[in-house]
């Protein structure tokens, strides 16, 4: 299908964009929505193989497998369970499994830790629905161009580095340039440096 299609086509594109895009001095608006775009793509570039479709759908035909309350419902806790419930339909799971991980959204983020560092302005976003602003050796970067030594690497720096959640990119240059940035400051403190 044309999809899959195109969906092939972006992801051998990926690693040249994710080179290309970490690190740049592009808006922070434009970085967004190049990793928005990105996001909406990877269900066509690494979606589930055909096989995998065709099981979950046979799953489907004989009801063992009922897809009306994976669109966000409303959940709350009962004795018994989890109730989930969506329009008319109410069911109560004894076991949850949530295997969706919280998008990188700094301002959002429900930790001390993170709250703090905002509060004393030691961190900010690269934009409002990303992450943290970052060196290229993972150091913070702040509004001055000020370095402090506090290094992201992961998913807190999505937005100045893209591509965070891609499993190719676990093995490319960026821990090697935390790495080597912990080596460097660790020199520099030996040698009586700052930071």
């Amino acid at each position: 299908s044309l999809d899959f299609c195109i969906g092939q086509v972006w992801r051998h594109c990926q690693p040249i964009l994710y080179k290309s895009v970490s690190f740049s001095n592009l808006k922070d608006n434009v970085i967004a929505d190049i990793i928005g775009l990105d996001e909406r793509l990877k269900r066509y570039s690494y979606g589930p193989p055909v096989e995998s479709l065709q099981q979950l759908l046979a799953l489907v035909d004989a009801e063992i497998l009922d897809l009306k309350f994976i669109d966000n419902p409303n959940i709350s806790t009962t004795k018994k369970g989890w109730k989930l419930a969506t329009n008319n339909d109410k069911i109560v799971a004894n076991i949850m499994v949530n295997s969706v991980l919280d998008p990188a959204k700094l301002l959002e983020m429900n930790s001390s830790i993170v709250r703090h560092l905002l509060e004393e302005s030691l961190v900010k976003p690269v934009h409002g629905k990303l992450g943290i602003k970052t060196k290229k050796n993972a150091c913070v970067q702040l509004a001055k161009g000020e370095v402090i030594p506090l290094a992201v690497l992961g998913r807190l720096s999505k937005g100045t580095i893209v591509g965070v959640d891609a499993v190719l990119q676990c093995f490319e240059d960026r821990a090697n340039f935390w790495s080597n940035g912990v080596f460097e400051r660790i020199t520099n403190l030996k040698k009586g440096s700052k930071v």
